[in-house]
């Protein structure tokens, strides 16, 4: 097929994808990332998509055949607390992001009903999520946009969850095909690592009636795991559930410069919140540098990432009780290009997934792509886990002390190379091949299914009429 051909054809199929999503670069949040790859190269197939966000462009140049419509979130009761509660305390509000930090210091009988009545008032100024603020201006620019033009599907992407809702109200009453795409799970994670107690009962509860809500008005969910999109299936049986994996955008890693690696260096690049720790690292490091001394000339850990302040406690004090204080390089929240940059320079990448049995961090697949061997800490059968083991990367246990402290010394002996090649395409441009197959065959099922709806009578109409024979 010649150029013109490919024009040709390209134009023809053309189809309209409006996606709504919270986060978009240049926002800095890792969730945007999926939308941004898969956006770019659908429209290299042949799509035109709209983006309905909260994050403003930045100086990058515009993506061909992708406009981004930004709307932002407006303040909220939520917002004025955190900004009060964060002067008396005379410290900046933690960062969204991170799960709340759950004290488990007793407190005493007096002042609990007043915990109780606070923790109440907070979750209900927060509740569902942080897109609270910006759902009803997502929602009346998506029925703004059907209004002004014609779309095949609407894609909603979370978390936050609750940008769901903005595409249920936009295509509610008709219209496009409405998608749902969970990049995590919602009701069955909330409060992860918090007690459960009765408020996080009550919040699994209420948001499991919201998922019930959105559900089965979906046409279909996309899930990126294999072991969320069993869980869904067995909650919610009557659903489409399809598993479509993250990936990479490749063009937004930087070049691996062989001779920049340097020989014995351990990265871990992302946050340390909920069930994720490095204290099996520590001590497998320990234990190397115990049976090994002179291994401290080339071995380092570099970390880089958000910690809230328990965990950045307990990393501090695991890093002090194994004697690593010479070793270990903590270098706090870096922009995204200076941890790519750091991320690309060592000679092996840690991804962390405890205590996370239907999520892979987006990490793995940027560290695989990069080339960089990986090592993910997860539970044997924990969807990192297998993800790893079918992209290329390694995997152990947390518990698994022993493991880890023999890789380290197969990584200082040269046993493990400093490059690696996927077993598998995880670019976004192969990736949104499957999502353009997806979302034809779909459209062509609707057809389909509209045309069986069709009287006899019309059906005759649309009959052409026999030619007279020559």
């Amino acid at each position: 097929m010649n150029r013109s051909q490919k024009k040709t054809t390209s134009t023809r199929d053309a189809r309209r994808l409006l996606v709504i999503s919270y986060h978009f670069p240049p926002d800095g949040a890792i969730g945007g990332q999926r939308w941004a790859g898969l956006s770019k190269h659908l429209a290299r197939l042949g799509w035109e998509v709209h983006v309905i966000t909260a994050s403003a462009a930045g100086p990058e140049q515009p993506i061909p055949n992708v406009q981004r419509h930004v709307h932002r979130r407006r303040r909220t009761l939520d917002d004025v607390y955190k900004v009060v509660a964060g002067r008396l305390r005379q410290r900046s509000s933690t960062d969204q992001q991170l799960q709340p930090e759950y004290s488990d210091r007793p407190r005493s009988s007096l002042l609990r009903p007043i915990a109780a009545v606070r923790r109440v008032l907070a979750g209900s100024m927060y509740f569902p999520d942080g897109g609270r603020g910006w759902v009803g201006a997502a929602a009346g620019a998506a029925r703004a946009l059907l209004r002004e033009r014609k779309f095949d599907v609407v894609v909603t992407s979370g978390p936050p969850h609750s940008s769901h809702f903005a595409g249920l109200a936009a295509t509610i009453g008709g219209g496009p095909q409405f998608w749902i795409d969970m990049r995590d799970p919602w009701s069955l994670t909330h409060g992860l690592g918090a007690p459960p107690d009765w408020f996080v009962r009550a919040e699994r509860f209420m948001l499991r009636r919201l998922e019930r809500l959105v559900f089965p008005r979906a046409t279909k969910v996309i899930v990126n795991t294999q072991q969320f999109a069993l869980a869904l299936r067995e909650a919610e049986p009557e659903l489409d559930v399809v598993c479509l994996p993250n990936g990479v955008d490749r063009e937004q890693l930087p070049q691996r410069d062989p001779g920049a690696v340097k020989q014995g260096s351990i990265a871990y690049v992302g946050t340390l919140y909920v069930g994720r720790n490095l204290s099996s690292v520590c001590a497998a490091m320990q234990q190397l540098l115990c049976d090994k001394p002179e291994a401290a000339a080339t071995l380092r850990l570099d970390v880089a990432g958000a910690m809230d302040p328990r965990h950045q406690r307990q990393f501090e004090a695991d890093v002090a009780a194994a004697g690593l204080t010479s070793v270990v390089n903590l270098h706090g929240l870096l922009p995204r290009s200076q941890a790519l940059e750091l991320l690309s320079r060592s000679h092996l990448s840690l991804v962390l997934a405890q205590n996370q049995p239907m999520q892979v961090p987006a990490k793995l697949y940027e560290s695989v792509s990069l080339g960089i061997p990986t090592l993910v800490i997860a539970e044997e059968m924990s969807a990192a886990a297998c993800e790893a083991r079918r992209i290329g990367a390694m995997t152990l246990d947390a518990a698994n002390v022993e493991g880890l402290r023999l890789v380290f010394e197969d990584m200082l002996a040269g046993r493990i190379p400093t490059r690696i090649e996927p077993r598998t395409p995880i670019a976004y441009e192969h990736l949104a091949q499957e999502w353009d197959y997806l979302l034809r065959e779909s459209l062509k099922e609707g057809i389909a299914e509209s045309s069986s709806h069709v009287s006899p009578r019309l059906e005759a109409l649309d009959e052409p009429t026999a030619r007279p024979s020559a």
